[in-house]
């Protein structure tokens, strides 16, 4: 919870009365640019704006109960403008389609569907740039300490020092913390557990945050019977953190409540079009990069001796090893000579990285750079290997060190370029990088995908972080 429960719920209507007004403003002047301003030739009989007021009525209503399904009244200042595009086109591709359906009903008067077009189009855009301006508003607010929740935190050891240290971090929420109850003496301490009814009366507390591992059933009951009664949302932070990921859902079993953690690896129609837009881009990329690949080619071939490609075992979906292909970038001796420089690891982690690693060759370092070595892994992405977007394959050594959380990793088909690769490469610690890696596979879209390609060109142009 980051806004108070008074200001949420105003920040809700005026989203909501914002969005009425709006809808409304944009079918009108949908009418205007239809009837009035010319751009659309008239072809029937011209209709006055009379006929469309309870239309446009009853559309608004539509709009606002589909932007309900969506959750676009939720504050939520998590999500991208992205997300809120999709969440408002979404819902209004649904309205539109309900608006359509209506007309077909109503047969008394031939409504212009062109208008309806129109106010679909100009609905989508005023109501975005309105969304972000509340939410901008609102966290200009925050960050002057108006409207933000008051929280309390109740726990003993490191688990609520964890969530104090984060409420205090975020910018948004570090004005809201009221205090701890505790039994051990902390700096944050303003009562104890029995002490709760208390100071929730005294404070004005929109939250409580219970983070006390082995806490007793009768005691959290009393907590919440308390929260409860003051109308205070209550909320526990669980010691299983690492699990608290991807999609999450209580379900019953006979009458025992359990949490689900489903499978949120990609479904086989998603894995098909990701399959497709594999074959079709990285065969379009080979034939308009055939001339450069060429160019390379030779150059490797001057630089130095050895074969021009460089192909290593690494490990794939699910476990699965497969010959990963690259342009050759280093001497050719250069993995016997590896165990003499492992100790100069510059890399954290499961990962070997050495920024001025003298088995590199001349044209190596310009490959390198621009990640040109990465060019001919095009033809594992054809071959299913690989895919465009996705974690990096790691080696089996590699792989031995991973701790158990970390092998999530290679749950899915290993990419050319990700998540990481374009916020930092290899100047990110290993750790970072495989929970970027895990993000991907738990959020993955194919506007995610769309966004990492488009954000991998100047990453790899601006040569940041390779090595």
């Amino acid at each position: 919870m980051i806004l108070s429960t008074k200001t949420d719920r105003r920040a809700k209507e005026f989203l909501f009365l914002g969005d009425l007004i709006l809808i409304l403003s944009s079918f009108a002047l949908a009418w205007l640019i239809r009837f009035k301003s010319g751009i659309i030739p008239l072809h029937k009989e011209f209709q006055a704006f009379s006929l469309y007021i309870i239309p446009f009525v009853v559309v608004s209503i539509v709009w606002l109960i589909a932007f309900s399904w969506q959750k676009l009244f939720r504050i939520e200042f998590s999500r991208k403008l992205s997300q809120e595009l999709t969440k408002i086109l979404k819902s209004s591709i649904v309205a539109l389609i309900f608006s359509m359906s209506l007309t077909f009903l109503y047969r008394e008067i031939t409504f212009s569907r062109v208008t309806l077009a129109i106010g679909f189009i100009i609905t989508i855009i005023l109501t975005a740039i309105y969304h972000r301006i509340v939410l901008s508003i609102l966290k200009n607010m925050l960050l002057k300490g108006k409207g933000v929740a008051k929280k309390l935190v109740i726990g003993d050891g490191d688990l609520p020092n964890n969530v104090i240290a984060q409420i205090l971090a975020d910018p948004l929420t570090n004005r809201g913390l009221v205090g701890r109850l505790c039994t051990e003496q902390t700096p944050m301490k303003i009562g104890t557990p029995s002490q709760l009814k208390e100071i929730l009366l005294e404070n004005q507390i929109d939250e409580v945050v219970l983070a006390e591992p082995g806490i007793s059933e009768t005691a959290i009951r009393r907590f919440l019977y308390e929260c409860r009664k003051e109308k205070v949302l209550f909320t526990i932070v669980p010691t299983f953190q690492s699990f608290l990921r991807g999609k999450i859902e209580i379900e019953q079993i006979g009458q025992i409540g359990s949490v689900v953690f489903r499978d949120v690896a990609m479904t086989s129609w998603q894995r098909y079009i990701k399959r497709v837009i594999d074959i079709l881009v990285g065969s379009l990329a080979i034939i308009i990069l055939s001339p450069l690949i060429l160019i390379l080619a030779i150059a490797i071939k001057i630089d130095s001796k050895g074969p021009v490609f460089f192909t290593q075992e690494r490990v794939g979906k699910n476990g699965r090893l497969f010959n990963m292909i690259k342009f050759r970038s280093m001497a050719i001796d250069a993995e016997d000579k590896l165990k003499e420089y492992l100790h100069q690891n510059e890399a954290e982690g499961a990962v070997f990285k050495i920024k001025e690693d003298p088995r590199i060759t001349r044209v190596g370092k310009f490959l390198r750079r621009f990640s040109l070595d990465e060019l001919p892994q095009l033809f594992n992405v054809i071959r299913g290997e690989m895919s465009l977007i996705g974690p990096r394959p790691p080696l089996e050594r590699e792989l031995a060190e991973y701790e158990t959380w970390q092998l999530k990793r290679v749950d899915t088909v290993p990419g050319m370029t990700g998540l990481w690769q374009v916020s930092g490469r290899s100047d990110l610690p290993f750790s970072q990088m495989v929970q970027m890696d895990i993000y991907y596979i738990e959020h993955w879209s194919l506007w995610l995908d769309m966004k990492i390609l488009f954000k991998t060109i100047p990453a790899v142009i601006s040569g940041r972080g390779a090595y």
